[in-house]
């Protein structure tokens, strides 16, 4: 992705920099920047009083976020310094947003998935064997009751019954307040790595690799890379 960024005082729009009329020794057109991927040049548009980067004179040179850079001079109201971190983040923000190939970062979202129904899966497996053993209980105390027979143990044995089922119905709430906890802590990562809109856990991460992009009409991320089709000579 190539951005192109024109500096001077008659520059405006978009992708421009307008440098303030007071700095006389600023050329109307007295620079440009080139942005591709990643790396930052600044061009001098052969101006009267130069470009300079790091306090050295330049006509064309690559420029890091650490460089300063002056403009018809270094130093003094008449010139003009350009904000260079400023421009390294317009410029990955732009690139950003333009950006449309997500399929290394939909990794990740493939992998919250995985894991999330790993932990969900024990969590319901242990579920199931605490409510196996409380179902079991209840035919061993009857049968206990038949053999045994007597007011007390009856009495003892409805007791025993009725706390199996205020403990399962306790489990069954525990059970589910912990799953939700576990989406809590998975959603983050769960969610389009570009716009964050956050899926549900009922959506399987194939069904969002089958459809190919984020299902947020207004982000335009593509989770399955697009392959470059080839012809033959």
């Amino acid at each position: 992705m190539e951005i192109q960024i024109k500096i001077g005082k008659e520059e405006t729009g978009p992708k421009t920099i307008t440098v303030p009329s007071t700095c006389k020794r600023v050329s109307r057109h007295h620079a440009k920047l080139l942005w591709k991927d990643g790396i930052l040049t600044i061009e001098d548009n052969e101006s009267t009083n130069g470009t300079f980067v790091n306090g050295k004179r330049i006509a064309k040179t690559k420029v890091t976020e650490n460089d300063t850079v002056w403009l018809g001079g270094v130093g003094g109201n008449d010139h003009y310094q350009v904000d260079v971190k400023k421009v390294f983040s317009a410029c990955r923000e732009s690139e950003e947003k333009q950006r449309t190939d997500y399929s290394k970062e939909f990794a990740g979202v493939k992998q919250a998935y995985i894991e999330y129904k790993a932990e969900e899966s024990k969590l319901k497996n242990s579920q199931n064997v605490k409510m196996r053993v409380v179902n079991f209980i209840p035919m061993v105390v009857g049968g206990l009751c038949t053999l045994l027979g007597g007011p007390g143990f009856i009495g003892l044995a409805v007791g025993i019954v009725v706390t199996l089922i205020l403990l399962s119905k306790s489990s069954k709430h525990d059970i589910q307040e912990q799953i939700t906890e576990l989406q809590i802590k998975y959603q983050p990562r769960y969610c389009c790595p570009k716009c964050g809109t956050k899926y549900p856990f009922t959506t399987h991460w194939k069904k969002l690799e089958a459809d190919g992009k984020c299902p947020n009409p207004k982000c335009n991320a593509e989770f399955v890379k697009k392959s470059s089709k080839t012809t033959d000579v």
